[in-house]
């Protein structure tokens, strides 16, 4: 069995089922616990975030904060979300 980044991170932000190749899933309903654990998690990693900016990096505070915003808004749509209905692969060629 071949396993991929994704499922790693799926596995590691709390677990998901995989169906098999070829059958629909079918999006679990989130409980207002698993939010509320969400939320918690996606503001603890706004909070590391926005803490870790240094004056030498290549970002002003500002652009800092914008980006650990977005970073951590995608973060929590991804975890709301059915992460089984994400897929990575090979994107379709220009001719």
């Amino acid at each position: 069995m071949r396993v991929t980044c994704l499922q790693i991170l799926i596995l590691l932000s709390g677990g998901v089922a995989f169906a098999q190749p070829g059958q629909p899933t079918i999006p679990a309903a989130k409980s207002a616990e698993e939010i509320r654990e969400i939320d918690e998690r996606v503001a603890y990693w706004l909070k590391t975030c926005l803490g870790d900016w240094d004056p030498a990096t290549h970002m002003s505070m500002s652009e800092w904060k914008t980006t650990c915003h977005r970073v951590s808004g995608e973060r929590r749509k991804f975890l709301l979300k059915d992460p089984a209905s994400f897929t990575i692969g090979p994107k379709p060629r220009q001719r």
